[in-house]
């Protein structure tokens, strides 16, 4: 191909072809940029011709890509995300400024940390308006196609061009009726793990810290009740046996009835905020995740 068909090729159509080959489908790539399937099986063929590759082919009911359509992503991926980045204005008054940040993030930071930023984003920049995603088990993908700018969560990801910045630490603990009755005995490993328990697993795509340090001490407790999310977990609990291993940050929101205890071995649950080159330099974005972090800067750019 001669280097002036390269040159024809824009940005939304290289970010139309990672979709695609990040999700293996024409149909969920079209879902995603709110195009019609035909658009997108229009732009890949243009791209077809342009890369002299077939780029994806049929496998299954999705799409498997080609290696040289893999090599292509992954330079577009890093291409477009240093452009973004470059291309964003760098001064920003949060009172006169207009935009939007579009956070992803589960149910425990929708509790624990969205409620305060959402407060301060109304009282010092009401021209802002946030979009919330749930991250579930795709968070990260999230971010790096850019559907979202900043993913908050208890998670381990890494890559290049990716940053990250922690903003607290929070505890396990277990919670209870108030009249259970094993508020009145001394709490230990093995009254812990006779308990009956309702275990919080956000739809079945995350699993909880907690239950993989109990196994690495041999334990195994019995599950009586699971739930996508935290809810009403204190109607749930309220007046049973059941207990529940929650953070302490969640444990904080529930009435006197509930009763809070350590638990028999100690679980941290770091969450962390990170975000892409892509509005790395954004003064906007930087602002906001100040207002997430509540603390002095400390950035870690990940390998």
């Amino acid at each position: 191909m001669e280097r002036q068909d390269i040159l024809k090729v824009d940005f939304a159509a290289l970010r139309t072809l990672q979709y695609v080959h990040d999700l293996a489908s024409f149909s969920k790539a079209a879902h995603r940029l709110g195009q019609n399937q035909s658009t997108v099986s229009y732009t890949v063929a243009r791209l077809r011709k342009v890369f002299d590759d077939p780029l994806f082919v049929r496998e299954g009911n999705g799409v498997a890509a080609t290696d040289r359509c893999s090599d292509i992503v992954a330079h577009a991926a890093k291409f477009l995300e240093e452009f973004q980045g470059v291309a964003r204005r760098r001064t920003f008054d949060p009172a006169t400024a207009q935009g939007s940040v579009t956070i992803s993030c589960n149910h425990y930071e929708r509790m624990t940390i969205l409620p305060r930023i959402i407060r301060q984003l109304r009282r010092l920049a009401p021209g802002i308006r946030l979009r919330v995603l749930s991250s579930s088990a795709v968070g990260e993908e999230q971010l790096k196609r850019g559907e979202c700018d900043i993913l908050i969560g208890p998670v381990q990801i890494s890559g290049e061009h990716m940053y990250k910045r922690k903003i607290r630490t929070d505890r396990y603990v277990c919670i209870m009726d108030r009249n259970n009755p094993l508020t009145e005995g001394p709490f230990d490993f093995e009254a812990y793990q006779s308990a009956n328990h309702v275990v919080v697993t956000y739809v079945g795509n995350w699993r909880p810290f907690y239950l993989d340090a109990l196994e690495a001490r041999g334990g195994m407790i019995r599950r009586m009740v699971e739930l996508s999310e935290y809810g009403d977990l204190e109607g749930y609990i309220a007046e049973t046996d059941l207990i529940s291993t929650v953070p302490n940050e969640i444990a904080e929101m529930f009435s006197d009835r509930i009763v809070r205890l350590p638990l028999p071995f100690d679980v941290p649950l770091e969450v962390d905020i990170y975000w892409t080159m892509r509005t790395h330099r954004s003064a906007m974005q930087k602002w906001v995740r100040g207002l997430i972090a509540a603390e002095p800067d400390t950035v870690t750019a990940l390998e």
